[in-house]
């Protein structure tokens, strides 16, 4: 059901301020103050700011879990270059995710859970994985990539992703980079992933 103006603005800036600050760290006055509202439109809406935190964890879960999601008769290579660039595309319009995941994700056990329940555990994700994991099992049957799990596979992607965009306000700050100096530097980060990550895994032609 399609939610009212006031609700919507109200779950996009609870989620800038659990962006920015974290959960335990925003409260719902925060949010109502921000919004321009009552803090009992924030509970009439939502109840709780747990509640609240819930909506938000469950559509950047979603959000994560898209960027699985393979193109048509792609091949292996082209399928992972299209997942990193799902997924940097991800966390180039929400360059603050990596830090709301280490704090909610990483550091919370009820998060973990939810997270393993909702997404992991879901017929969909697991069909998906079957399906990466196929592709990657044949490459690897065919000699054109070493032997590596894909969990390790992905693993090394989304690090190497999420680190770029963690360590970025030491790169912006340091250097004092503005906005199209940033961009022109997370693209060259994208493709030097890409070509890290190619060379170690695919087996050279003799």
């Amino acid at each position: 059901m399609k939610k009212n103006p006031l609700e919507e603005q109200i779950l996009q800036t609870a989620e800038e301020l659990f962006l920015e600050k974290g959960f335990d760290a925003t409260s719902t006055t925060d949010i109502a103050k921000k919004v321009g509202c009552n803090q009992a439109l924030v509970h009439y809406y939502f109840r709780t700011k747990e509640n609240l935190f819930m909506q938000i964890f469950a559509q950047k879960s979603a959000m994560v879990f898209e960027c699985l999601k393979l193109s048509k008769d792609s091949d292996f290579k082209t399928a992972l270059s299209d997942f990193i660039d799902a997924y940097f595309e991800l966390l180039m319009k929400n360059r603050k995710l990596p830090f709301f995941i280490i704090n909610e994700l990483i550091m919370r056990d009820d998060r973990r859970q939810y997270f393993r329940k909702k997404v992991i555990e879901s017929p969909d994700y697991i069909a998906y994985y079957g399906v990466w994991n196929m592709m990657l099992q044949k490459e690897i049957t065919e000699g054109r990539i070493r032997p590596i799990e894909l969990s390790d596979l992905t693993l090394h992607i989304v690090s190497l992703l999420v680190f770029t965009f963690i360590s970025l306000p030491l790169y912006s700050d340091f250097f004092e980079k503005d906005e199209t100096e940033i961009c022109t530097y997370l693209n060259h980060r994208k493709e030097a992933i890409k070509e890290l990550i190619f060379k170690g895994i695919y087996i050279l032609p003799k």
